[in-house]
């Protein structure tokens, strides 16, 4: 499921109750930060991104015979 999703509907279920996010999430979640931790994990994404695409050129896979087959 699209993250974006997630935070959509919390977002909606607070304006809309007149709860604070990070009650819905600790009373959903059992976790009070899992809005604003969910957001930080998506605006790193590119980041984490660059940093594997960086990983795998600097860290080639060897191709063996058996591979070829």
């Amino acid at each position: 499921m699209d993250p974006n999703i997630i935070i959509a509907e919390i977002e909606a279920y607070a304006a809309a109750s007149g709860l604070k996010e990070s009650t819905i999430c600790q009373r959903a979640f059992n976790n009070a930060k899992f809005a604003e931790r969910l957001r930080a994990r998506l605006a790193r994404g590119g980041e984490d991104l660059n940093r594997f695409r960086r990983f795998v050129a600097l860290n080639p896979i060897a191709s063996t015979s058996e591979d070829a087959a």
